[in-house]
C-alpha cells in the first residue's frame, strides 16, 4: 500500500485479566432493599377498566383503526421497492453509519424493573427482565416473590410503582454521549406489552398507567440533538394477549402456544382484545410507532417460538424501509421469526444479533452485533456490584476483539424502578468514554484487516485501506513485534494519543516488523 501510515494503539496499565469473580451462590432467599420490595401502603392495582369494559367500549374501534393502518401499510408496500418477501428483504444492506458506529446504548427498563431481581448466578447471563413472567413459573423466582412482594401481589401491581421519578433522558443521552456510544436503543415494548410511549393500539402504556407520559419521545428529542441515531426495540410476541373467540367471549393467546379460556389474573390490564392478534395489534402498533417516532433501526425481539408469517414482521420491516427509503438509511436486526421451524438470527437480517456471547468471536462475513450488560444482568439488579460488572480492563479487552471481528457492541444498561442509572454503570461508562477518546481512531469507520489477532494484539483498518491499527491488551515493554503487517519504506507510525511518529525497522527475513516504544512513554507507563 502506497504511503501507508501504520499506526499503534496502546491501552496502559493493563494487568493480567481473569474472569469476573462473582459471589457464591446463596441458598437462602435474600431480602431485597426497601425499594425493591413490597411497600407497607400496599393497594392492589385495578384498572379503571376490566378486559369485558375494554372490548366492550373499545375492541370495535380499535380493530376499525387497525384495518385502515394494515390497508395503509399493504399499498406502501406494494407501491414501495422493499416488498415483505425473504427475497426483497435479502437486498437490503446495513447502513455505512450503523458499521461506522461501533458502540450503542440498550437501555433495559420496565415493570420489572421495579422488583430487579434474578437469581445470582457464578457465570452467564441473568435475566430480571423476564421477573414478571418467572413468578408464576419458576421455583426461585416464585419463593422470592412471596418473601418481598406477597402471594397476593400481582404482575399488573407493578405498574403504579413504574414512576419514573428519576428518568431524566437528556443526561442519559449525555452520559451515552461521553462513552462514544453512537446510538441508543430502549426496550420500548417488552413481553408484557407494556409500552414506554401512549400507542392508540393499547391502553398498557406509559401514556395511560404509571408515569402517565411519553418517556420515548424526549429521549428521541435529546438523540436527535446529540446526533445519535435512535432504535425502536419492539416485542413481536407476548406473554399473553386477550382475543375475541367466534362466540364473542375473551380467550387468551399464550406466547406461540394457542389459547386458553382460563383466568389469567391481572397481567393483561389495558389490552384492548381484538380478533387477530398481528393483523389488529402487532402490524397497527408497530407502524404507527414508526410514523411517529421515525427511528433509525428497528428491533426485533421475541420472536423464538413463532412463524414469521403469524408475526408478519415481514410486513413491518417492509414498510419501516419504504417509509425510509429516499430519506435516509434505516437498518433491521435479525430476530424476524420461525421460517420453516427454524430460527432467523444469523440468517436474515442487515445485522446480526448475538446476545451474551453466544455467537460472538467468529469472523463474521455479514454485519453483528454483541448484546450483554456492564454486568451479568438483562434489566435491573438490586444484587449487582463491582463483583459482577465488567471491569473498564475487561470490557476494552472485549470490545476491541469483537470490533476486530467485524462486529458491533450494543451495550445494556440497567436502569432502576424509577429510571435512575446505577453509580456503578455511570462510572465505567466514563472510563470507556476516557479510553475512546484517545483510541477511537482504531475504532470507529474501520473495518476488518486481513489479519484479526496476534497473540494480545487485534487488528483493523481504515475503509480507505491507508492505515492499519494495532490495539494491545497489554504494555509490550521497550519495542512492539508485529508478523502480520509489512509497512512500506517511508511509512509513518504513531501512538495514538501521541504526535511524534516512532521509530520502527523490519527484518525480511524474520518478516518482523518492531516498534521502539521511547522512554518517555515507558515513564508515564510506570505512573499510570
Amino acid at each position: 500500500m502506497k504511503n501507508l501510515e501504520f499506526i499503534t494503539g496502546l491501552l496502559f496499565c493493563i494487568f493480567t485479566i481473569s474472569g469476573c469473580k462473582h459471589s457464591t451462590q446463596d441458598d437462602s432467599i435474600p431480602t431485597a432493599p426497601n425499594e425493591n420490595r413490597r411497600p407497607e401502603n400496599f393497594i392492589p392495582f385495578n384498572y379503571k377498566y376490566s378486559l369485558e369494559e375494554l372490548k366492550t367500549n373499545f375492541s370495535d374501534e380499535m380493530m376499525q383503526m387497525a384495518k385502515k393502518r394494515n390497508e395503509t401499510v399493504t399499498d406502501v408496500n406494494n407501491k414501495g421497492k422493499w416488498k415483505p418477501t425473504p427475497e426483497s428483504l435479502d437486498r437490503h444492506q446495513a447502513p455505512e453509519w450503523l458499521l461506522d458506529a461501533k458502540f450503542g446504548m440498550f437501555i433495559d427498563w420496565g415493570l420489572w424493573s421495579v422488583a430487579g431481581w434474578a437469581p445470582k448466578k457464578e457465570e452467564g447471563a441473568m435475566y430480571p427482565d423476564w421477573y414478571e413472567f418467572r413468578i408464576d413459573t419458576d421455583p426461585a423466582f416464585m419463593a422470592y416473590h412471596e418473601k418481598n412482594w406477597g402471594k397476593d401481589f400481582g404482575r399488573d401491581d407493578f405498574i403504579p410503582l413504574f414512576m419514573a421519578k428519576e428518568y431524566h433522558p437528556e443526561y442519559l443521552v449525555n452520559i451515552a454521549k461521553e462513552a462514544g456510544m453512537k446510538y441508543i436503543i430502549p426496550f420500548c415494548k417488552h413481553h408484557s406489552g407494556f409500552c414506554l410511549w401512549p400507542s392508540s393500539f393499547t391502553q398498557r402504556d406509559a401514556g395511560n398507567m404509571g408515569p402517565e407520559k411519553d418517556l420515548i419521545k424526549p429521549l428521541i428529542e435529546r438523540c436527535r440533538e446529540q446526533d445519535i441515531k435512535f432504535g425502536f426495540y419492539f416485542s413481536t410476541e407476548e406473554w399473553e394477549y386477550p382475543l375475541i373467540g367466534d362466540n364473542n367471549e375473551i380467550y387468551y393467546q399464550l406466547w406461540g402456544k394457542g389459547a386458553t379460556i382460563k383466568d389469567i389474573g391481572k397481567k393483561c390490564s389495558g389490552k384492548i382484545p381484538v380478533k387477530n392478534f398481528a393483523e389488529d395489534y402487532i402490524i397497527p402498533q408497530s407502524t404507527e410507532f414508526i410514523d411517529k417516532y421515525d427511528p433509525d433501526i428497528l428491533w426485533f425481539d421475541g420472536e423464538w417460538e413463532t412463524s414469521v408469517y403469524d408475526l408478519r414482521s415481514y410486513d413491518i420491516a417492509a414498510y419501516f424501509y419504504n417509509q425510509a427509503e429516499g430519506r435516509k438509511e434505516v437498518a433491521v436486526n435479525d430476530r424476524y421469526g420461525l421460517e420453516n421451524g427454524e430460527r432467523l438470527r444469523f440468517k436474515r437480517g442487515d445485522i446480526f444479533t448475538s446476545e451474551f456471547h453466544d455467537n460472538d468471536n467468529k469472523v463474521k462475513v455479514h454485519p453483528w452485533e454483541a448484546n450483554r450488560g456492564i454486568s451479568q444482568s438483562f434489566g435491573y439488579n438490586w444484587q449487582d456490584t463491582e463483583d459482577n460488572v465488567i471491569t473498564t480492563e475487561e470490557f476494552i479487552e472485549m470490545f476491541v476483539d469483537m470490533v476486530s471481528h467485524g462486529g458491533n457492541l450494543l451495550l445494556i444498561v440497567n436502569l432502576d424502578g424509577q429510571g435512575a442509572l446505577p453509580k456503578v454503570q455511570e462510572t465505567r461508562l466514563i472510563d470507556i468514554g476516557k479510553w475512546l477518546k484517545v483510541n477511537g481512531e482504531g475504532i470507529y469507520g474501520t473495518r476488518m484487516y486481513s489479519t484479526v489477532s496476534e497473540g494480545p494484539i487485534r487488528y483493523t483498518r481504515s475503509k480507505d485501506n491507508q492505515k492499519v491499527y494495532a490495539i494491545t491488551t497489554g504494555w509490550p515493554g521497550k519495542s512492539l513485534e508485529l508478523t502480520s503487517v509489512t509497512p512500506e519504506k517511508g511509512s509513518k507510525i504513531f501512538l495514538l494519543g501521541e504526535d511524534e511518529p516512532l521509530k520502527w525497522s523490519y527484518d525480511k527475513e524474520k518478516k518482523l516488523t518492531t516498534i521502539e516504544i521511547p522512554d518517555k512513554l515507558q515513564e508515564e507507563s510506570k505512573r499510570h
